[in-house]
This record gives structure tokens, sequence and C-alpha cells, in this order.
């Protein structure tokens, strides 16, 4: 029998090359309407309401590995934890570099990195509190940033763009790597998760099959229902605001079977980081941020890093 595994999602470079790595899992594959994973991808580029999602080259210690990440504004990107911390001790590695790739603009090198301090590396005791903010001393291009500031709610249909691994909810990943091709896709928030005497707070949604389409809790449809995958680590969790977007969750993790209709994606959600954030890069908050306190079961589950491919 399989085992549920807890996945981290970023992903090391020779596991991408030799299998995949670019993002957003598409639906079924013979199911109407006609969904693959090329059909994921932001056809605007660097004219998108998405493109401060970026993705991130990361060189740990002589080994490379992808992620995606958020552009905040022109000097800060916001992005998992575990994509700067490889040794699981909750603050960046040494000797660790980060580039930030926006299709249509450039790279960019990070010059320093910070982790949330309750952070203690993926898993470390729990997977809560699995954020990042990379500073960028050359600033990057002026791009169409998120607000920031909005709480997801439970039931919110939200907007995923990452970086990492895609293929079909049928049999699972089937693409390979790029740090060029931005994908989106949607789901629907299904529970919240507080953390055990702490103020974490993780969001989780499933990846409903394309005939549960028109039912309750089913399908946003065969081209819009979506589960992140491998690379997708540090993406962007968004909601519609005010004509533009607003980020409210950074994706990190999935439970299940590798990319299957059935499995289950999450992230942290932004509402009690908000203070943190604001502080650490000296940005606005618009509107101002409120605590969330929602609860959810915790499922028993081994923890497994895709990124280095055990």
């Amino acid at each position: 029998m399989s085992t549920v595994r807890l996945v981290a999602l970023n992903c090391i470079v020779s596991c991408l090359f030799a299998q995949s790595v670019w993002a957003i899992m598409a639906g079924g594959e013979f199911s109407l309407p006609a969904d693959t994973p090329s059909g994921r991808i932001d056809p605007l580029s660097s004219g998108s309401s998405t493109n401060f999602v970026g993705a991130l080259g990361i060189d740990a210690g002589g080994s490379n590995y992808f992620g995606s990440g958020s552009a905040l504004s022109q000097h800060w990107v916001l992005t998992a934890g575990h994509n700067v911390d490889f040794n699981d001790n909750g603050v960046p590695d040494a000797g660790l570099g980060i580039d930030f790739y926006l299709p249509g603009f450039g790279s960019y090198s990070a010059t320093s990195y910070v982790t949330n301090p309750n952070f203690g590396g993926f898993g470390n005791p729990t997977i809560h509190n699995d954020l990042a903010l990379l500073y960028f001393e050359d600033a990057l291009p002026s791009l169409a940033f998120p607000a920031l500031g909005l709480s997801m709610g439970l039931d919110d249909t939200f907007i995923l763009a990452g970086f990492g691994r895609s293929g079909y909810g049928s049999y699972g990943y089937t693409t390979d790597a790029s740090l060029t091709d931005r994908r989106l896709g949607q789901n629907v928030v299904d529970s919240f998760e507080q953390e055990s005497g702490g103020a974490g707070l993780l969001f989780r949604y499933d990846f409903d099959a394309p005939g549960t389409f028109g039912t309750v809790g089913g399908s946003l449809g065969n081209t819009v229902e979506t589960l992140i995958a491998p690379g997708d680590s540090g993406g962007a969790a968004l909601l519609d605001y005010a004509g533009g977007l607003a980020l409210v969750g950074v994706n990190t993790f999935t439970e299940g079977y590798g990319g299957l209709f059935g499995d289950i994606g999450g992230g942290v959600a932004l509402d009690p980081y908000w203070g943190w954030i604001s502080e650490t890069t000296g940005l606005s908050l618009v509107p101002e941020p409120s605590q969330s306190g929602m609860l959810a079961g915790l499922l028993a589950l081994v923890i497994v890093s895709l990124r280095r491919g055990r």
C-alpha cells in the first residue's frame, strides 16, 4: 500500500532535468474541456498581472535546486523558508546563492536572506512558519506587485502561481524543468490548521477530479482546478483585489501520491505573519491585518523531502 506523504515542494536540479519541474498540475488528459500542462502557462509573461511571481535558481552547498517566490517590492521577495534552509535548522544556509528569474525581464541575484523567527526547518518540528524573505540590493523591475495585508477565508477560490512540475491528475508528473514558464490554476480553501501553541496557520485544499464538476465541493473545471508540484515551493496563493491581486498565502507542501486527483495541497496562510513581513521590509499593509483562529485536525503523515530525491 502506498503511504500518504508530506512533501516540501522545492526540487533538486538533477531530479528536475531527469524528470520534471514546471508548475501547476493540469487536469485529466482525456476529460473535457481539453487540458494540458502547456495550457497552464501564463501567456502574458512580463505584461501579466502575476509578473511578480518568479522562479528561484538555488545553489546550496554545490547542489542546485528550483523553487518559486513572489516579489513584494523592488527589493524584497517572499518565498518558503525551506528554499533557503537545506539542513533544516531554521536559518539560511552558509554560502547560499539564489537567483530570481522573471520571464520577460531577466534574472536577479539576492544579497541576503531572512527566515521567519519561528521557523525551525521543514518538519522540525512542524511545517508551520515556513517563510523566508530575500533581499535584493540591486532593484528588481517595476512589476504588478500584489496587495499585502489581506486574509484568505474558508471556501475562498484562489489563484495558484509557480514554476514547479506539471502533468496530469490522472497519472501524475510528466514535464521537464524550466525557469521560464509561469503556470496558473485555481482551487478552493477547504480547511485551516492552527499551530499547536503558536500563531502559525496552514491552509489546505484538495485536487478534485473533473467528473466532480458541478457537484458541491467538486472540481472548478478541467482547465481550472489544480495542485502545486515540486518546484512550486514559495509560489503564490492569490485573491482578486481592487482590480489587481492580493498575496494571501505561500505554497509549501503536498500530501498524497505524486500529483494525482485526490491529493492535498497547502501552504502558509499569511494572516498571522503580516506584522513580521511589514517590520522586516518596511512595506505598508492595506488593509490592516487580522489574526485568524481557525482550526483543523492534524493528519498523521510521514515527512518526505522531494528536494533531496527521497
